[in-house]
């Protein structure tokens, strides 16, 4: 009876921590489809099961401002190669197109520079109250700051906000 209940117990305990975490989808270089629970750096990444924590918001938020620095680089580049039209009517429907989508641009650039700034802030209240700051290397070890490196991220955080924000 009682391995019956811890059974019961680590099977409950099993199946939230596996509902709790997301799962991705991602094409690599070679076409091949991968799901798993960590979405990697370089792909363009499909959300299968959002998780529910405050981390995926923030990658979220993260992809989002890249995606509209992307389309602001592409929308930059369709602009400048589109001048081939010469009739007044149809020049002032691409002025005015070509307004459009700089508003748009600025508008994205602002939202990427907003996240950047508030992504900026919290880095630095991070390093500026924890003594002890970890990090996770390209494998996916932990390694402590040491306290020079984190003196030295501080003065660089500060100097970004100062400069960009």
């Amino acid at each position: 009876m009682r391995s019956v209940i811890a059974t019961l117990v680590l099977g409950i305990g099993l199946a939230a921590t596996v509902q709790a975490d997301g799962i991705y989808k991602w094409v690599d270089e070679n076409g091949v489809v991968h799901f798993g629970s960590q979405p990697p750096k370089q792909e363009q990444v499909e959300v299968v099961k959002p998780p529910k924590s405050d981390r995926f918001k923030q990658w979220q938020q993260e992809q989002n401002a890249l995606v509209a620095e992307r389309k602001l680089a592409t929308g930059a580049e369709a602009g400048d190669s589109d001048n081939s039209e010469s009739t007044p009517a149809s020049q002032s429907k691409t002025d005015e197109d070509q307004s459009a989508k700089q508003a748009d641009a600025r508008a994205a650039e602002m939202a990427a520079r907003d996240l950047r700034c508030r992504n900026a802030q919290a880095r630095l209240q991070e390093l500026q109250s924890r003594p002890r700051v970890r990090e996770v290397d390209a494998k996916g070890n932990y390694r402590v700051l040491p306290e020079e490196e984190r003196q030295q991220r501080i003065r660089q955080t500060k100097d970004l906000l100062q400069n960009d924000c």
